[in-house]
């Protein structure tokens, strides 16, 4: 049931062109204090997402291998497909075998939180990352690193209220329903939208579970059922709006015609809101993701205190500002 995307080692060398690592016998700039024992003694288990889901989640699973084999540490890096009941065996696993410190990217709010609490009562410091666990299950963790979901969707609320000044119908494309990420994506957009833009209506709203293929199907849907009704499109994510955004070239429409913003730009959502296609998004980085979530845990793992929350940068971006942005490699 376990899928292992990798297990790194200690032998390899420090990658040059990250600044602030160190070899393994040395502590790094950002640890912020002295190492306990070396970093090739350090062993953490990461348990990502559904890093086959979308390119978002692929780059964090690709960034945790590569930073965990830069830092010299011995990590173990694994796949639960989505799956909250595979989720929940890899952190038993890993717990198990008495890691200094574990990495949990959440598939599901509620569901694994027996799993966390038992390896914290073996006294096993554990770190959720980019997704929250809920709110019976954060007694049990150390820290929390990733976004401010919330604030984003709100982002979203304003970019797509502000592209349709104001008034319009729109319909919305969800995530994977029960996901925290999701829930709050969904209640903060909606929260926004009722206090501060009474003039725009929601149409309708499917999940298509972080899928592209999918949200390109619940968009032809949409359309088919509300046609030239619909003037905006929120996606909770890039890959799904991508999604939309091909329903939209398959039914005709011009670039811009139909609104369309999304929470957490990707490398081809760039080029699009370049085409015209793409209204608003935020920049969310996996690689800053991952490396926070690694670079907490190995504090964790030294004695230092961190953050109950720590948060990486989602800054707004819009057609008029996109080139200021470098586009994104995921």
């Amino acid at each position: 049931m376990n899928s292992i995307i990798t297990k790194v080692g200690a032998s390899l060398a420090v990658a040059a062109a990250l600044a602030g690592t160190a070899m393994a016998g040395d502590a790094p700039d950002w640890l912020g204090g002295e190492l306990k024992k070396p970093l090739a003694e350090t062993r953490i288990g990461i348990t990502v997402l559904y890093p086959g889901s979308n390119a978002y989640q692929a780059k964090y699973a690709e960034t945790a291998v590569e930073y965990s084999k830069q830092l010299g540490i011995q990590a173990t890096v694994m796949d639960p497909q989505g799956d909250p009941a595979v989720q929940f065996d890899q952190i038993q696993d890993m717990a198990s075998q008495n890691p200094d410190a574990l990495v949990v990217w959440p598939t599901s709010q509620n569901a694994l939180i027996p799993a966390i609490r038992g390896a914290a009562r073996s006294g096993i410091p554990v770190v959720t990352s980019n997704s929250p666990i809920g709110e019976a299950g954060r007694r049990y963790i150390v820290g929390h690193t990733g976004p401010d979901d919330c604030a984003q969707a709100e982002q979203s609320a304003e970019m797509l209220a502000d592209a349709l000044g104001g008034s319009g119908k729109i319909v919305v494309v969800e995530g994977t329903p029960g996901y925290t990420v999701s829930i709050l994506r969904k209640n903060c957009f909606l929260d926004k939208m009722a206090d501060d833009y009474p003039g725009i209506e929601i149409l309708a709203s499917q999940t298509a579970e972080w899928n592209r293929e999918k949200a390109q199907t619940v968009m032809e849907t949409f359309l088919t059922q509300f046609g030239d009704q619909i003037d905006g499109v929120y996606a909770f994510d890039d890959g799904m709006g991508l999604g939309v955004i091909s329903a939209l070239q398959g039914a005709g429409k011009a670039p811009g015609e139909v609104k369309v913003v999304t929470c957490n730009q990707f490398g081809e959502g760039w080029d699009a809101m370049k085409a015209g296609w793409h209204s608003g998004s935020n920049k969310q980085s996996p690689i800053d993701d991952a490396i926070l979530a690694i670079q907490t845990a190995v504090k964790i793992a030294n004695g230092i205190d961190v953050p109950a929350l720590q948060g990486i940068e989602t800054p707004k971006v819009l057609p008029e500002n996109v080139d200021a942005f470098e586009r994104p490699s995921w």
